[in-house]
Order: structure tokens, then sequence, then C-alpha cells
């Protein structure tokens, strides 16, 4: 087996037949009336949610920071207060303010279902798993705490989870260049998916990181220059470094789930003051970002089965030690990972090769069975408690969004995740590692 074919993500299901998708789709269909009926129970009225999750209505932050930047692009050429994005995305959002507000709310929440659907699509195009778990992850997506506040809020962290699984699908096609896009794309709304070159890095893929700079470059500077002009386009990305160095409010956030900034928040609950500290936080969360990046390089080394979807999991979970704000939103993605690992410990590890050698003692494979089943067992009670910590039926049952942030639940459903990933994926790239590399 070729390296690209080992390191790539699967390219589909392994049943992509009619009667598979219309049973998916029944199955789906089933999941979303019983979600929406407890939802119906538990809110009442659709009118009153967004403020039930510190929302003032439907779609704020379009309202607030997309819907006024669009208006001011090409008449101030600077970013309204509040807007941390690109210029690039400032011009895509010029489109709405002539359609007037109403209308371009409309098209915000269809846009909003319509990249919910691409990701339901993606998992099953990334992810060979049997009915059962693709019908997991749908009800993962659907109960996903970060998927509704994102929903409600009108935020982006969708689009840009969409243009990253589907930077995955057209890499593993071959197709680079629009991989590369993809990337570029989802740079330009926040610049952390960046870290999602770390795995291309470790396989040495100069191809795709070339292709993957100049999209960035293209897409950042290129175009806003050309339809702005050099001088504004400056103008504008020095005004969002002013904005990033005057964050500083940021740390006394109860909705950031950054580790430093959380970790500060519990001591002060304590009633301690680690201030003093934040700079060692932060370095210690640099470190623990490099352990990752660590087993990113380990798993694309060994030529784990799947290694570049592993890797891109493992990336995504870093967020919270590399993002000042790690909003809950930004945890998007959570689910996704959720459901891969619960498909690794159900159907994957029965596809795997077997890793004995033929003619090795009996009691020996006994042995290492064992260990796998434990292995898998304590991977499962890490997994169980994340999806609950991240699931809408737990903060509706906790109570209080405040608190909620405050102590930081996403994080500690992350964290679980990233435990459960090293001990699932750590022991098998080291033994890979260990022995000699055939053709």
């Amino acid at each position: 087996m070729t390296q690209r074919a080992q390191n790539s993500p699967p390219a589909g299901t392994g049943d992509p037949s009619r009667g598979s998708i219309k049973k998916s789709a029944a199955g789906a269909a089933g999941i979303a009336l019983l979600l929406f009926a407890y939802y119906a129970l538990a809110w009442r009225s659709i009118a009153g949610l967004p403020k039930a999750y510190g929302c003032a209505e439907l779609f704020c932050d379009f309202v607030i920071y997309y819907y006024p930047m669009g208006e001011a692009i090409f008449r101030t050429g600077l970013p309204v207060p509040g807007y941390l994005y690109s210029p690039f995305i400032a011009i895509l959002l010029a489109v709405f303010p002539p359609l007037e507000l109403t209308a371009s709310l409309v098209i915000w929440g269809i846009l909003q279902v319509l990249f919910l659907f691409l990701y339901l699509l993606l998992f099953r195009q990334l992810v060979p798993a049997k009915l059962p778990i693709q019908l997991l992850f749908v009800a993962l997506v659907l109960s996903s705490f970060p998927l509704l506040l994102n929903f409600i809020g009108g935020q982006v962290s969708t689009f840009m989870i969409v243009a990253l699984l589907g930077m995955l699908v057209f890499h593993g096609r071959g197709h680079r260049a629009a991989a590369a896009g993809l990337l570029a794309f989802a740079v330009s709304f926040k610049f952390y998916p960046i870290i999602f070159l770390a795995p291309f890095a470790a396989r040495r893929d100069m191809r795709f990181l070339l292709f993957a700079t100049v999209a960035c470059v293209v897409l950042l500077f290129v175009i806003p220059g050309a339809l702005l002009g050099g001088g504004d386009t400056l103008r504008f990305c020095g005004a969002l470094l002013d904005s990033f160095r005057d964050s500083d409010w940021v740390v006394a956030n109860p909705h950031s789930h950054y580790v430093p900034h959380l970790v500060l928040r519990l001591a002060e609950a304590t009633g301690h003051d680690a201030q003093a500290y934040l700079p060692l936080l932060r370095w210690i969360a640099f470190g623990f970002a490099a352990a990752n990046m660590g087993l990113i390089f380990l798993v694309e080394r060994a030529r784990l089965r799947h290694a570049g979807l592993w890797s891109f999991q493992i990336a995504f979970l870093t967020i919270p030690f590399l993002l000042k704000t790690s909003w809950p939103h930004d945890f998007a993605l959570l689910s996704f990972t959720q459901a891969l690992l619960a498909w690794r410990l159900l159907e994957g590890t029965k596809a795997a090769p077997a890793t004995d050698t033929e003619g090795r003692p009996s009691r020996i494979r006994a042995w290492r069975e064992r260990v796998l089943h434990r292995r898998v067992v304590v991977a499962f009670f890490l997994l169980l408690p994340s999806i609950v910590l991240s699931n809408i039926v737990f903060f509706n049952l906790f109570g209080d969004p405040y608190r909620y942030g405050f102590y930081g639940f996403l994080f500690w459903a992350d964290l679980l995740l990233l435990v459960a990933l090293y001990v699932e994926l750590l022991p098998p790239a080291l033994r890979r590692l260990r022995k000699p590399q055939t053709a």
C-alpha cells in the first residue's frame, strides 16, 4: 500500500447503495423528529431561545458584526468594532446589505442549514462506518451545544468545518489545489486553521504546503488588495492586529475555553488570584500543544490506518491550548471526533489487521487481546462523558449558561477526547515505528 493511500482519509462509506441511503435518510429524519420534539418541550417557544443562550436575537452576531461589516467595507475600508476576520470575508459580506436586513437574515439562515447538511454528508464521505454510527453522528450533531450556539448566533464555525473537511476529501482524491483553496477559505475566517497544516508537514507533503501558502496569500492579500487597494488592505490588517493586541478583556470572559483563562477562573472560584501566573500558564498550554503535534508526527510516520483523519482530529482538539478566545462554537467539530472515535472502538478495530506474527505462543496473543480490550474500555469511559458534557440535554439540565462556560465543560469534553486518542493511537503508533517498515 502506498503512503498516500495509508495517510489519506477514506473516500466514502462501505455501503453506498440506494437502499442504504434511504435507510440513512429515514433514520436521520426519525432522530430529528425526536430531538425537535424534545426541544419543543424544553423551550416551548423558539422566540425565547436566543435570549436563553445569551443572544439578544436570532443570528445576533450576523446583525451586530457581519451585516455592518458588509456595509462598511467599501465605504471606510476598516473593520467595524468586534469584527476580527480578514478583509476577504468582509468583501464577501458586502453582498448582503443591498438585499436589506430581513432578506439577508433569511439567506443567512438557509446557509446555516445548508452547511449543517454538508457537515452530515462529509462524515458519510470520510468515515466508512455502517448505518448505526452514521445515525449516531446525526444524533450528536443535532444535539450538540456548540452547533446549536453557532446556529443561534449566526456564527461561521460550520462554514469553517465544512471547508476543512472538504479539504480532506479533495486532498484524498489528489486535488491539492482545490484542497488548498478550502483551507485558505477557512483561514480567512479565523487564522487558527493554519494548525491543520501540521499533518501535511509531518508527512512531508511539500506540494500541498506550497499550494496552501499561495492560496492563503491570494485570499488574504491579493484579492483584497485588488478590490480595496493595497493601502486600505494594509490599514485593515493593521486595525485587526490592534484589535488582537487589545483583547485582554477575553481573560475575564466566562465563555473563553482557552486553557490558561479557564485555570484562572477555577483558581478564582477557590479564592486564589493566579493572574501573575498567566504567562507561565500560556507556556504550559504551548507545551501541551507541542505534545499534540508530536502525536500527529507519530501517527503520520507510523502510517496508521486513516492517519490523515486522526491527525485532523488531534489538531482540532489542540485549539483550546492555542486559541486565545476558544468560544463555545469553536468546538463545533466535537461531534465528528466523538462519532469517529465511536466507530473506531465499535467497528474500526474489527477491520484492523492482526499485529501478532504467526507462530507466536497463544498465551501471548491472549495477553495482547486483553490489553487491547482494556484500552478500548478506557477509551469508551473517556468518550461517553465527553458526549454528555457537550450535549444540549446536559446543558439544559445544568440550567446556567454563565456557569456552564465558567467551569469550561466544553474544554473538559475536548480534553477527554484528546486523552482517549492518546490511549487509542499512541500504543499502535509506537509499535509500528519499532517494527521494520516493509515495502
